[in-house]
């Protein structure tokens, strides 16, 4: 017997991951306007700060567990369907590291909550601060048409095709991805 992860579906702990990301992004997408001082923003920064190392883990651990079997679909959909899944995993990666350069990139230490402060390890340059703002703001504004390219996705599995894909998310296997 293999030690190996079942293609067949996602263990408790992806499909947690998985709704957790999902609120995680919904939070900070949000609150991505607040005005430094104000609840929004404290959310958006501290909450981003200390999310964002689940949001690295939550990356290494899809890449390291894998994906389910293909379902059986045309080729172009299969390809659309991972392009999506690694558009997230990349942007997840670019919008949490852009967030922890932006207060570093002017020298000042990521704040969580005024409870840890992390110092910067850059002098202030902005240039580059600017640089990783607008990244940051493009980065965050991407997982809009993706996510509805991936409800879409799901709504086709699971009220056109009814091939169990979508339930994937909801009904944890036993040693799944």
């Amino acid at each position: 017997m293999s030690n190996m992860p079942s293609k067949d579906g996602y263990s408790v702990l992806s499909i947690a991951l998985h709704w957790l990301t999902a609120l995680a992004v919904i939070v900070l997408f949000a609150t991505h306007e607040g005005k430094r001082g104000d609840l929004a923003y404290s959310i958006h920064v501290g909450g981003g700060a200390i999310v964002g190392v689940f949001l690295l883990w939550r990356v290494w651990h899809r890449l390291a567990r894998g994906s389910t079997d293909k379902p059986d679909q045309g080729l172009i959909l299969n390809f659309a369907a991972t392009a999506v899944i690694w558009c997230f995993l990349v942007l997840i990666v670019v919008t949490v590291m852009t967030g922890y350069f932006l207060p570093w990139s002017l020298g000042y230490p990521v704040d969580m909550f005024g409870i840890v402060s992390v110092p910067s390890p850059f002098t202030s340059n902005h240039q580059f601060h600017e640089a990783m703002e607008e990244i940051h703001d493009l980065a965050g504004h991407l997982f809009i048409p993706l996510l509805a390219l991936h409800v879409l996705g799901a709504a086709k599995h699971a009220f056109i095709d009814k091939d169990g894909v979508a339930r994937r998310m909801f009904r944890p296997v036993s040693n799944g991805r």
